[in-house]
């Protein structure tokens, strides 16, 4: 024992230093949240290699239109939620790379700036390409990521150093800035000013305003990464130490709370943070994509999904939170998409193949199954055991109604009471059930009851027909309804029964369950569901997609004026104003349908006494289906207010596919086109729905539904524009349409000029033909004239040989028998005044014959032969003629110049003649629209207006004036003279003046 200290002594400084470890454990714990495989909130979806997919996806961004990039192994590819593209460059011009790993958006032009694995940095649009490389100062090295600072400069990540960009080219930071130029991978600049940079497996910081980069101190491991939550927190991914908070607005937090809060168990490429705050993962270098959920600062939920739960491979790097909230992965085998559920499915509760709800007089809603043990589903329970919420339920403050098919059920304080149907009912099947309150009941059952349960016992409804209803409501008022198999409904209202049926336009089949909500009566059937307003009519409620409204045997309206309806295809949501319009201008409706893509765990039930969706005091709205129960939450909008861009893709015509482009100009002979179009919503691409128009072809916009090509035919050549209009899942359609304009060039037989030589053509076709024709009527008239003359002629002959000679004959008979001596004198005497008169008979008979053998006017000059009639008639020196003539003689039809001269010399003849003037006035006018003849006299006149209609000859010139198409007019007053005036189209009169040029087969004589 001698010099040996106590062993105590000994030991003490390895106890101190145990003590001093526990004492700092707390202060160096990590976080460690419940892990867990699958994300059941969330729908899955994956794009594969082999289904047009590409792999090797290292990043993903979206544009400002809302289609999606991924950089590939394999070169660049667009997706637009149905179809993957790749991207050519553009013409005239080649990527330096297929290997891209990184993109970034332009902020300027709408491009993208691309990132290669050891081929610089590519600046790519549509229309150009500018690549830049070590010439244009980029560094040799992998680009991991682009950052634009609060001043809108752009800065890439280079392996190689650290580079801005200038416009032109890559310029690296100068040394003043205290940067170090190698294995930079990561530049983030976040929303309170701070530019972060990982550089030399460090991290390093500039604050706002200021000129250097500051080191943090804190080392990083390789292939490191930086994102921004919600709350303004940057977030490191370390592949080393795993994810932790490194900063938030006050700067970089304490080394022991970022220690505090470090996931090490969550090893990250790449982080993104949701709007809900949670945060996705991709998980390195293999295990699929993790979410993790917090309590304020705390994570207490881990979930992965990893190949064996579908996702396209272990391998992933990029995630992505689009702006409709979709979770986009890409992995080295193809790209998933997760997209939350809005109805969400009761993990815990009841077992059975029939599980039902049923709603408290408080507002709570209890699931049960046929064992009736109650579930307690309230929100705040929802995250709890089975065993939490069945205790929960016998801690319920109100009663809570149920059945068992042939009974029902009270349970008060966990205590449940059977209450059986009353004789002779009992044991019957119930068909309806409704529980009004606390203390009541309604019952169908069997085949006639009507059964009502009040004050602890039943009775049986009277005022009521002896037939079993199908289902049971009640009113705002009071009032109960009742639906029938038979497709009737009734409504109880005191002691008043009203029936409604097909009379009152109600025909839905057997009714499977009514909702009153305030002037509003939805009664459902199996064959489709029936609205009354007011007192009106029922009308059917049409729906864009078949089928939908049938099957409902559950109805609720929320707060917000929305109706919710649990039928055999999902759950259906309604707006209540627009149901309203609807019926109103006799439209379909477009509901939205939450189906298993949106978390249903299948479809309502379709055979139970009471409705399958319950609406609880807490905003949840509870359903009941053939999987399961299930939930959605009523205070959340539910609605993807994100409208929808459009995209014009290709167009088709002839065996030619080609984009279209602004202004596109189609081949001549094009008269089919098809054009392609996809609305960029992402969340529900099989959902979205579509309406077209072409100017010139519609008159109003086309519905498409929820295809994406439009097919036009018979296109005239000429200018379109084509629009295209699209409406995401929840009706929410574009704020404008996108449109192209195109111009499809006419054949040769189109052309304007074509159809003005069609028209010269028919025009000259038209001018021969009436050429012809006026020849062949000219002939004719020739032919007939010629035949005029020539029967005038044999007249005249006939007349010569015949009655002219004879009269002559006769007259010089009567001469010699007057110059008889055996002729007394007084018969002497008569027989020359008699001979005086034959004589003078026989002068205007030869006058008559002279005239039927040659026209009178026979071609001269109309004032000349006018002039020799009255000198022929009146003598020398008796009854004197003025002539007077204006404007100049045109050429002169001869048929109608010589039905004038006649006109003017019977109007000469009778003023010689009959008028015993002492001055006869003739005056001829040429003028440009019509000829004037006035033939005056200033002789005794006329003492009516008929006397010319005897041998004067007025009639024979009225006729001749009608033939020629000319207007004649006569003034005269006894004492007064005479005038006739003869007024004569100068289109019936005059020649026609020769053409300045002729058609090659025109002859340029007159016929």
């Amino acid at each position: 024992m001698r010099g040996r200290p106590f062993p105590f002594l000994r030991r003490l400084p390895a106890l101190l230093s145990c003590l001093l470890l526990l004492t700092a454990l707390p202060v160096f714990a990590v976080q460690q949240p419940a892990v867990s495989d699958g994300m059941p909130g969330y729908q899955h979806t994956a794009w594969r290699v082999g289904q047009g997919a590409p792999g090797d996806i290292w990043d993903i961004v979206q544009d400002r239109q809302g289609m999606l990039w991924l950089a590939t192994g394999s070169g660049l590819y667009r997706f637009d939620g149905r179809r993957f593209e790749r991207q050519a460059a553009p013409a005239g011009t080649r990527f330096p790379s297929t290997n891209m790993v990184t993109l970034g958006l332009d902020g300027g032009d709408g491009g993208l700036w691309i990132g290669y694995f050891q081929a610089g940095i590519s600046q790519f649009t549509q229309e150009r390409l500018r690549s830049f490389g070590r010439p244009q100062g980029v560094p040799v090295g992998v680009v991991p990521r682009f950052a634009h600072d609060r001043n809108g400069r752009l800065w890439a990540a280079v392996n190689g150093g650290l580079r801005w960009f200038d416009g032109h080219r890559w310029q690296e930071p100068p040394a003043s800035f205290g940067l170090p130029q190698r294995r930079v991978q990561w530049v983030l600049q976040d929303r309170h000013g701070t530019f972060w940079v990982l550089a030399d497996l460090q991290i390093w910081r500039r604050p706002p305003g200021a000129a250097r980069f500051e080191a943090t101190g804190i080392a990083v491991s390789q292939m490191a990464s930086l994102v921004e939550s919600p709350r303004g927190e940057v977030w490191l991914a370390d592949r080393v130490r795993g994810t932790s908070p490194l900063a938030n607005a006050h700067g970089l937090l304490p080394a022991e709370e970022r220690e505090a809060r470090r996931l090490p168990g969550l090893v990250a490429s790449r982080l993104q943070f949701t709007a809900d705050g949670a945060l996705w993962a991709t998980l390195s270098p293999h295990g699929g994509v993790a979410r993790v959920t917090f309590d304020g600062q705390q994570a207490v939920r881990m979930e992965r999904f990893d190949a064996a739960q579908g996702l396209t491979a272990t391998s992933a790097v990029p995630v992505l939170a689009d702006r409709e909230g979709n979770i986009w992965v890409g992995t080295n085998l193809g790209l998933n998409r997760f997209r939350a559920h809005s109805v969400q499915t009761l993990s815990v509760g009841p077992t059975d193949p029939y599980r039902s709800l049923v709603r408290a007089s408080d507002g709570r809603v209890y699931g049960y199954g046929e064992d009736l043990k109650l579930f307690d589903l309230r929100r705040p329970l929802l995250g709890g055991s089975a065993a939490q919420l069945q205790a929960a339920a016998r801690q319920a403050p109100t009663p809570a109604w149920q059945f068992d098919w042939i009974n029902l059920a009270r349970t008060v304080s966990g205590h449940t009471t059977l209450i059986p149907l009353p004789a002779p009912f009992t044991g019957q099947p119930l068909h309806a059930l409704l529980f009004a309150d606390a203390d009541q009941a309604w019952a169908c059952a069997g085949e006639r009851a009507v059964l009502h349960y009040t004050d602890n016992r039943w009775r049986r409804e009277t005022r009521l027909p002896e037939q079993a209803c199908s289902s049971l409501a009640r009113t705002d008022d009071g009032a109960l309804l009742l639906g029938y198999a038979d497709g009737t409904l009734r409504r109880l209202h005191g002691g008043t029964v009203n029936t409604f049926g097909a009379t009152e336009g109600l025909s839905v089949g057997p009714v499977t369950a009514l909702l009153q909500h305030k002037d509003l009566l939805l009664v459902a059937g199996e064959a489709g569901l029936a609205a009354r307003f007011g007192n009106g009519r029922f009308l059917p409620v049409r729906t864009d997609m078949a089928g939908m409204l049938e099957g409902i045997t559950g109805m609720v309206a929320d707060a917000n004026g929305l109706l919710w309806l649990n039928g055999s295809r999902g759950l259906v949501r309604l707006q209540v104003a627009t149901l309203r319009s609807a019926l109103r201008n006799d439209q379909a409706i477009a509901p939205r349908l939450f189906d298993a893509v949106d978390g249903m765990p299948g479809i309502a039930l379709q055979s139970g006494p009471i409705p399958t969706a319950v609406l609880a005091a807490d905003g949840l709205l509870w359903l009941a289906t053939n999987q399961g129960l299930a939930w959605l939450d009523t205070r959340q909008s539910h609605i993807n207010t994100m409208a929808p861009g459009v995209r014009i893709g290709d167009v088709l015509y002839g065996s030619t596919q080609a984009p279209l482009q602004e202004g596109l100009r189609l081949p001549a002979g094009t008269t089919q086109l098809q054009i392609d179009y996809v609305a960029l919503s992402l969340a529900r691409p099989e959902r979205n729905r579509y309406r077209y128009r072409l100017s010139g072809v519609d008159d109003a916009w086309q519905e498409a539904g929820a295809s994406t090509r439009a097919y036009y035919t018979n296109l005239a050549p000429g200018h379109y524009r084509f629009e295209v209009e699209a409406a995401n899942e929840d009706g929410i359609w574009s704020s404008t349409p996108a449109s192209r304009s195109f111009h499809i060039a006419p054949t040769f037989l189109q052309t304007a000029w074509f159809k003005l030589l069609c028209v010269c053509v028919v025009m000259a076709a038209l001018a021969l033909a009436v050429r012809v024709r006026s020849r062949q009527l000219a002939a004719l008239f020739r032919a007939r004239l010629q035949e005029r003359n020539g029967e005038r002629e044999r007249i005249a002959r006939d007349l010569h040989d015949t009655l002219l000679q004879g009269s002559q004959g006769l007259i010089l008979r009567l001469h010699a028998i007057s110059q008889s001596a055996q002729t007394p004198e007084p018969v002497r005497t008569q027989l020359e005044s008699a001979m005086l008169l034959a004589e003078r008979n026989l002068a205007e008979g030869r006058e008559r014959v002279n005239a039927l053998r040659d026209a009178p006017f026979a071609g001269r000059d109309l004032a000349s032969a006018l002039a020799d009639v009255h000198a022929e008639y009146a003598g020398q020196g008796t009854n004197p003629l003025r002539l007077t003539m204006e404007g100049t003689p045109p050429p002169l039809q001869a048929e109608a110049a010589e039905e004038v001269f006649l006109i003017g010399r019977e109007a000469i003849r009778n003023a010689l003649r009959h008028a015993q003037a002492s001055a006869i006035e003739v005056e001829l006018s040429y003028g440009t629209r019509c000829f004037l003849l006035h033939v005056r006299d200033d002789g005794v006149g006329i003492a009516n207006d008929n006397a010319g209609g005897g041998h004067w000859g007025m009639q024979g010139m009225r006729e001749r004036a009608q033939r020629l198409g000319a207007e004649l007019q006569l003034w005269t007053r006894p004492g007064l003279g005479t005038e006739v005036a003869l007024s004569v189209p100068a289109r019936r009169l005059y020649h026609r003046h020769p053409p300045r040029w002729r058609w090659p087969w025109s002859r340029t004589s007159h016929d």
